[in-house]
Parts: C-alpha cells; structure tokens; sequence
C-alpha cells in the first residue's frame, strides 16, 4: 500500500521506524545495511519484541512498535563489547 502511494516503485524496502515513522528509501535487497530515510537518518531494526512483528497486541496498535511490526534496536560495536 506505501508503494502505490510513494509510487516510485515496487523494489523498494518503505520499512517505517517505530518512533518517528520515517521510511526507508533504499531498495528492498539492502540488508545487511541499515535502512536510511531521504532526510539521512539511518537504523536498524527488528520484529518488535512484544507483538513479535503482528502490529497489534490484545487487540490494539502494539505501543512499542506503534504497529509497523518492527522495533529499532541497538548494534553492539564488537571492539568494545565486553560479555557479562
């Protein structure tokens, strides 16, 4: 449904982040590399850990995710990670 409205193309990626709600324009074949809005933010993302990527929880727009499915999480910089 984005696609028709951003009617740019079928290709592209239009993951919508969980707190702003920016879309990804880079094509959809982009992973591993993070999704990027036109105004140059950039993340990452994953299926939402408490509606696990439904959108909705008890009936109602998953307040985490606010219903796109995915949450943004942090990458941890394996130079400075240091096990528990």
């Amino acid at each position: 449904m984005s696609q028709l409205r951003r009617g740019v193309g079928k290709d592209l990626c239009g993951r919508v982040h969980a707190v702003t709600g920016v879309e990804c324009y880079l094509a959809d074949a982009h992973y591993p590399r993070p999704h990027q809005s036109l105004d140059g933010d950039s993340w990452h993302d994953g299926l939402c850990s408490k509606c696990t990527g439904a959108g909705s929880w008890r009936d109602f727009i998953c307040d985490r995710c606010n219903g796109a499915g995915f949450e943004p999480i942090e990458l941890i910089d394996p130079e400075t990670y240091q096990p528990g």
